[in-house]
């Protein structure tokens, strides 16, 4: 895919949209019902809507003021005096649940700070995935964004930089994620003599 290619990821997988992009990218994350994934309040329904998908429940971290997107140090925050890390896994404090996943998003195509919420992340055992739904074309210090996380996430639809009427894709560098990615974006056929 030429996507791959564009952005420097090693593997990009077609989707049907960007809310499927998603939603496979939750399941990348083994989100499942009653986990956490953390995004932020200012974004499409769609991001909500994913993690309703799996059964989760997003939890809403403040926007950054100059970039509009996820803010670095309201998740450290958050992290810090609301979370514990129990066998490598985050645990919300208050809840009790596993934070399985953090989704900021590139806001109108402007970068967040996303190196520095990797960071984080990393050192909470949190799977990070990219929405660039509306940042195609984007870099953040050289790098495209959708190409920090784990996976990234795109959208084709009709209001989106590049467009197709409709469709999306997953991007990685990370083989195991990219064919598990195909692997359901194909109705997760599984080949038999029939």
């Amino acid at each position: 895919m030429k996507i791959a290619f564009y952005t420097g990821a090693k593997y990009a997988i077609a989707t049907t949209n960007g809310t499927s992009a998603l939603h496979i990218s939750l399941l990348l994350a083994n989100v499942e019902q009653n986990d956490e994934v953390i995004t932020q309040p200012l974004t499409f329904v769609a991001t909500a809507n994913a993690i309703a998908y799996c059964g989760a429940q997003p939890v809403f971290i403040d926007v950054d003021k100059e970039t509009m997107g996820l803010s670095p140090s309201a998740l450290k925050d958050f992290f810090e005096n609301h979370t514990s890390v129990k066998s490598q896994q985050c645990i919300n404090n208050k809840t009790g649940k596993v934070i399985k996943a953090c989704l900021p998003m590139h806001t109108f195509g402007y970068p967040c700070k996303i190196d520095e919420i990797k960071e984080i992340c990393d050192k909470n055992h949190v799977f990070l995935i990219e929405d660039a739904a509306e940042s195609v074309g984007s870099t953040y210090k050289g790098k495209h964004t959708g190409t920090f996380g784990q996976v990234g996430v795109m959208s084709f639809n009709g209001n989106k930089i590049i467009t197709a009427g409709g469709g999306g894709c997953i991007v990685t560098d990370d083989k195991a994620l990219a064919k598990k990615a195909k692997h359901l974006t194909t109705t997760a056929k599984v080949a038999h003599r029939w």
